[in-house]
């Protein structure tokens, strides 16, 4: 596995998919889930809460609507939106995330910060 660290605008760019921090409802309102949601279109949100709950430490993998990006995995870090969580919720977020990837058999994975 390749680690790079980059700066960019999460939502532009062409990996095979991009992860969202996630709260267990699927509701995409503020920081990076709602910019996803903003620049990709509402079909991520309402797939994303179709699968609801997500369980902290687990993920789902949807479509990337208008993302140039293949697909959307959401890796709770916490229960409700605007909560404040730990950094053991943030490992079991990002496990999740690598462990949905791995099945999907993804090889480019942009995580933006988690849990900040």
């Amino acid at each position: 596995m390749q680690v790079h660290v980059a700066k960019a605008e999460i939502f532009k760019l062409q990996v095979d998919a991009i992860v969202n921090p996630a709260n267990s409802t699927g509701i995409m309102g503020g920081g990076t889930g709602g910019t996803i949601k903003r620049h990709g279109g509402d079909v991520i949100q309402h797939d994303a809460m179709a699968r609801a709950p997500i369980a902290v430490g687990a993920a789902v993998v949807t479509g990337a609507g208008a993302l140039p990006c293949q697909h959307v995995i959401h890796a709770p870090t916490m229960e409700e939106p605007g909560m404040k969580i730990g950094a053991e919720n943030v490992r079991r977020a990002a496990r999740a995330a690598l462990i949905a990837s791995d099945r999907m058999q993804l090889k480019v994975i942009a995580f933006p910060g988690m849990g900040t």
